[in-house]
């Protein structure tokens, strides 16, 4: 989530007084005070908010998932005249990338599709070096250990800037955008590697809550943080244990010498009664459609209408939500699924423009997706450009992830990946039938499974009788094949319908659970990783360029 500042949006965002990391850190000064762009004068004197187009206002968080202005929540908001602020500092729309997790103060057009922003505030939920990092059997998705937060990356979901989900490593500073999930967990929608540690030089920024407050110092999670020369301009009020804090600073062991404090709130606190809201997290507090939280928005679905249309809302789902804020809770309208389970890993073999249509060659038979304007697509052929829908070629080698909505398969996320091996096919969907002891069918093609290695969701080793013997139609499997025979399984593997990769291996069950972290020891580890770090690292300017996408100014 982004918790905001106190000041950061007032009435219709008045101003804005977010302070910046300064390159990852704690070292710059205030930004000044910024006025959003002001109503625009018609020919006739008139003013109107949105610069002359009709809509209604709108305040949306959620991930980029492309550009042409930008996508966020499937809405292409123009930000020529916007404010940008990344990290409390003025920016412009070349310094946004995929994957990060914006708050936008804008209009919505009539269409429902397009609009037009008038602030855009990014903020990323921790920076700091990466102290353990967890690989799970099937590889698809890792933990890292920063800072005393479980950070989970998915190899095909997650977006990553100047390293990859095969290259991270200890030491590595990381900026991680995402969403909290339950425990101490946060799934990263987008990991930027900024530097290589250095104690006690290079900078972090940490979020938590004050405790054991004196005063020169406080407690926050497994770290002390010396705020005796720290700028608290941005702290609202005094400092007070329960505080929400946001803290800029250096590490050396487990103290952080902070060079900046900031208050945090929660988006609930920013919002007025009566505003039009959009919000993507992830499902928390479930207790049924008419009582959940996403980022900390209390949410009644119950007179919402679902997509796909027999969506089960349960813990952990990654949702957005549209609805009226009434003073207390989002009362939705609309309630769309983010994440899908249904993967498939092929060659891109026809691809319509106009309709969003692709069709992926799986050897003998074929598997048809639908991108839409919430689809983020990335590109870690890592060309420089922002990758759109019209830049993908036949040929290309695609890992797509989608859900099911009536006989479509629509797209969450397409990542084109050509230093993947074409000759690899992995196929990943719910049962549709099978004969026992012989073959499987899924997305429509039927596989000989008679000399496959087969596991169970918790990744341990089946026997072909054992495999059948719990399988069931409907349940999620894995299926990799070789191209050369296409329709003959190497591995097959059940998975969790309902939870992401790395859920079972990684989830937290509850708040006070960190024993799964290894933070405390980690900068011992991370700063041996070298001096030579800080200038090898980031030009992370470029950020926007890396898997920049965007699912839908084409289609």
């Amino acid at each position: 989530m982004i918790p905001m500042k106190p000041n950061a949006l007032a009435a219709a965002i008045l101003a804005i007084s977010l302070s910046a990391c300064g390159g990852g850190g704690g070292g710059s000064q205030p930004v000044t005070v910024v006025e959003p762009a002001q109503p625009v004068a018609d020919g006739d004197g008139n003013t109107d908010a949105s610069g002359g187009i009709s809509g209604s206002g709108q305040r949306s968080m959620g991930v980029i998932t492309g550009f042409g202005s930008i996508f966020v929540n499937g809405v292409e908001y123009e930000t020529d005249q916007a404010d940008i602020f990344i990290d409390g500092q003025p920016a412009t729309e070349d310094d946004l990338g995929v994957g990060m997790v914006a708050f936008v103060d804008g209009e919505i057009n009539e269409d429902g599709v397009t609009g037009t922003a008038f602030v855009v505030i990014v903020d990323d939920e921790i920076e700091g070096p990466i102290s353990a990092i967890t690989d799970t059997t099937d590889a698809d998705s890792k933990q890292l250990s920063i800072l005393g937060v479980d950070v989970i990356v998915e190899r095909t979901a997650t977006v990553f800037e100047n390293t990859s989900f095969e290259t991270l490593a200890v030491g590595d500073v990381v900026e991680v955008s995402g969403f909290p999930e339950t425990g101490n967990n946060l799934r990263a929608t987008r990991v930027e590697k900024k530097s290589t540690f250095v104690e006690g030089e290079t900078n972090i920024e940490i979020k938590g809550v004050v405790s054991g407050l004196t005063a020169d110092s406080f407690t926050l999670g497994d770290y002390t943080v010396d705020y005796a020369a720290a700028d608290l301009t941005d702290v609202d009020g005094d400092l007070s244990d329960g505080m929400a804090v946001e803290v800029y600073g250096t590490l050396a062991g487990s103290v952080i010498t902070a060079t900046r404090v900031e208050t945090e709130s929660q988006l609930n606190e920013q919002i007025d009664d009566g505003d039009e809201v959009e919000v993507e997290g992830t499902i928390a507090t479930f207790t049924d459609i008419s009582s959940f939280v996403v980022n900390g928005v209390t949410v009644d679905a119950s007179g919402a209408t679902f997509k796909p249309a027999d969506l089960q809302l349960a813990q952990g789902l990654v949702v957005e939500v549209e609805g009226s804020w009434d003073g207390t809770t989002l009362i939705a309208s609309e309630v769309e699924l983010r994440r899908g389970r249904v993967e498939v890993e092929a060659t891109l073999s026809a691809i319509d423009v106009e309709t969003g249509e692709l069709v992926l060659n799986t050897g003998t038979s074929s598997v048809t997706v639908f991108v839409t304007p919430n689809t983020l697509l990335d590109d870690d052929d890592q060309s420089g450009d922002r990758l759109r829908l019209s830049d993908l070629n036949v040929g290309d080698f695609l890992e797509v992830e989608a859900y099911q909505d009536g006989d479509q398969l629509i797209a969450t996320r397409i990542d084109r990946d050509n230093d993947e091996l074409a000759d690899d096919v992995e196929i990943q969907g719910p049962v549709e039938a099978f004969t026992p002891g012989v073959d499987v069918t899924v997305l429509g093609t039927t596989y000989d499974v008679t000399g496959a290695y087969f596991e169970d969701q918790n990744d341990n080793t089946l026997t072909l009788e054992m495999f059948f013997d719990q399988l069931q139609v409907g349940d999620l499997i894995k299926i990799e094949v070789n191209s050369n025979s296409p329709t003959t399984a190497i591995d097959v593997e059940l998975e969790d319908s309902e939870r992401l990769d790395g859920a079972n291996e990684f989830d937290d069950d509850d708040d006070s659970d960190d024993s799964d972290d290894s933070s405390d020891d980690s900068d011992d580890e991370a700063d041996d990783s070298s001096d030579d770090s800080d200038d090898e690292a980031d030009d992370s300017s470029d950020d926007s360029d890396d898997g920049a996408d965007d699912s839908s100014d084409d289609s």
